[in-house]
């Protein structure tokens, strides 16, 4: 997770291309904030992130279509990043929170 506050907003295409999640997001540092109840079927999902007035290592949008199988278990997760070596804004499935603190660590 970035060292500082983080101004954005994710929206979140389901399969069968209606918008399942639009917010902003107001982070501090360490900080998560949860969606329940996005997927409604399994399939691809288009998610975005845009963060507003900052950057993390010169990016400050990410996209990416993921596949979500299992819509129980499954979870998308947006890291944002300022270590060296790692993608600035990371958006990836998991089932655990660890699954993605293995990116920002």
């Amino acid at each position: 997770m970035a060292d500082r506050q983080i101004t954005g907003s994710i929206e979140v295409v389901d399969p069968a291309g209606d918008t399942a999640l639009e917010k902003t997001f107001d982070l501090e540092h360490e900080q998560d904030q949860n969606s329940g109840d996005v997927f409604g079927a399994t399939g691809e999902y288009a998610v975005s992130v845009a963060l507003m007035n900052t950057e993390i290592e010169g990016s400050s949008q990410a996209s990416k279509t993921v596949s979500i199988d299992d819509t129980d278990d499954e979870r998308i997760g947006v890291v944002f990043n300022t270590n060296e070596g790692y993608e600035p804004i990371v958006i990836r499935v998991g089932t655990t929170p660890k699954d993605f603190l293995e990116v920002a660590n």
